[in-house]
């Protein structure tokens, strides 16, 4: 399923496809119920131990992501409260140097979408390496093969 209008739930079903190629193999249908290959045997406990450790990753990899998005959250909470009060300062007093306030704090949410972005490309890395499909894992979705350049963000 690819969904050119968003890139974010296609770099989910992305990710989540190469994590159930991994787990099950290639031969899993999205219809399948989860466990069922498409082998007429069982797979050995190699097999079954190293799906579940590329499970258990794939686990870790989407909750490193989850909190690198509360760190993206909060960093912009904070950020966008400290821009509300240095405008209402600055309108009241005039002062210039309320206007670096804000810069600083637009340069702060950007490296912030930044680092996001590196944590994000780093855990699909990681997890690409776990995966059964190598060629698959060689480069990451398109969704996040982006930069984020002046608050834009501007593909490879």
């Amino acid at each position: 399923m690819t969904n050119p209008k968003n890139p974010a739930l296609q770099l989910v079903s992305d990710t989540t496809e190469q994590i159930n190629r991994a787990v099950f193999g290639a031969g899993l249908s999205t219809s399948g119920a989860a466990g069922q290959g498409s082998s007429s045997s069982d797979p050995s406990p190699g097999q079954q131990s190293e799906g579940r450790a590329v499970q258990s990753i794939g686990q870790t990899t989407a909750i490193v992501i989850q909190d690198a998005g509360d760190m993206l959250r909060n960093i912009n909470a904070v950020e966008i409260t400290a821009i509300g009060a240095a405008t209402a300062a600055w309108i009241a007093t005039q002062e210039p140097s309320y206007g670096d306030i804000v810069t600083a704090s637009m340069a702060t949410m950007q490296t912030a979408a930044a680092l996001y972005l590196t944590i994000g490309t780093n855990a699909f890395t990681v997890l690409s390496q776990f995966s059964a499909a190598p060629a698959a894992a060689a480069k990451p979705p398109a969704a996040l093969r982006t930069r984020v350049k002046g608050g834009e963000h501007a593909r490879r």
